[in-house]
């Protein structure tokens, strides 16, 4: 059976590079960016130095911390919908 979702390697990548962006915030911080999340899934960088701003964070790799934090979100549901797609069709 012929694979055509996402990379595999490229999805072990993010989901990497999501853990450890996570472990840079605080509880608080990732309970805000998950309501965040639920309102804006594709934040530009405007959007990441408001944050920053509103957290009075001023670190570039901050910035590239929230990124990747919302990137590996984003793959990761969408990592739920092709298993959750391969799983139909393989019943099927």
């Amino acid at each position: 059976m012929a694979f055509y979702g996402l990379n595999p390697d490229l999805l072990a990548q993010c989901a990497r590079k999501f853990a450890q962006a996570e472990q840079k915030f605080t509880n608080e911080q990732l309970e805000y960016l998950r309501q965040y999340y639920t309102v804006n899934k594709y934040p530009l960088s405007h959007d990441f130095q408001a944050i920053a701003k509103q957290w009075n964070i001023d670190d570039f790799h901050f910035n590239i911390s929230l990124d990747y934090w919302f990137l590996g979100r984003r793959m990761a549901e969408q990592e739920i919908v092709e298993r959750r797609d391969q799983g139909r069709i393989a019943a099927a």
